[in-house]
């Protein structure tokens, strides 16, 4: 006859059934290969040479994207990749002024509709509408640089180039002073812009999201986003 099971087995078997569910759960509803990072020192790409004067006020054109990237776990277990929402729905510009050679820009505004992020996974999308981001009732993200921000002379000779930029983010309705350092390069008739700025939750009044007893939230939140910019007539 089988051996009778005792009650500390039959409570260990229960925690193993427990966690299997959680990792079913977990891989069913949110696992899968994470977006790569947004940069612009992708390997074997090459931008075009840089037409046209550069100085005047370029707006946001199609290609644009931002978005957040955080890590997520499974109960006690690490998550094997990074939740990450994006979307194109940005609107802005910035003025790039010539001063007898010397570039810089400012009067920069750009405006991320965040009600329109979207990641690999429609249930995570739904949940920051009312945690986390609150969406729903912070829909837009903005960051405003008065400038004036020096532009390198490779940038302007399309080489890539690293600046940084100063200015205010506005992120859950809260603003604060930041710095983010931006990789800038001219391709063609465009310039190109992408950057990552991370931060703290607590920075924006906001607590990291869970979705219990499932998924939770570890680390801190990085915004990213690449630019491409068009030239007005």
């Amino acid at each position: 006859m089988p051996a009778k099971l005792t009650k500390p087995r039959l409570l260990l078997i229960g925690v193993v059934a427990v966690v299997a569910l959680f990792a079913l759960a977990y891989f069913a509803l949110f696992n899968t290969d994470s977006p790569s990072k947004l940069t612009l020192q992708t390997k074997g790409s090459t931008a075009a040479v840089p037409t046209g004067d550069l100085a005047g006020t370029w707006t946001v054109a199609d290609g644009s994207v931002a978005g957040y990237r955080v890590r997520e776990k499974l109960a006690q277990l690490p998550a094997p990749s990074d939740a990450v929402g994006r979307t194109g729905a940005i609107t802005g510009q910035v003025t790039i002024t010539d001063r007898g050679g010397a570039y810089s820009a400012g009067n920069a505004t750009f405006t991320v509709d965040v009600s329109q992020l979207k990641s690999n996974q429609a249930k995570r999308d739904n949940k920051i509408r009312s945690i986390g981001l609150e969406t729903d009732k912070y829909p837009q993200a903005t960051f405003a640089a008065a400038g004036p921000i020096s532009i390198p002379a490779d940038a302007v000779n399309g080489k890539l180039s690293t600046v940084e930029a100063q200015g205010d983010l506005t992120v859950h309705g809260q603003t604060r002073k930041v710095t983010i350092p931006l990789q800038v390069q001219r391709d063609g008739a465009q310039i190109k812009i992408a950057g990552n700025y991370p931060f703290h939750w607590a920075d924006f009044g906001m607590t990291a999201p869970s979705i219990q007893p499932f998924v939770s939230v570890t680390g801190e939140p990085t915004l990213e986003f690449e630019l491409h910019l068009s030239k007005q007539a």
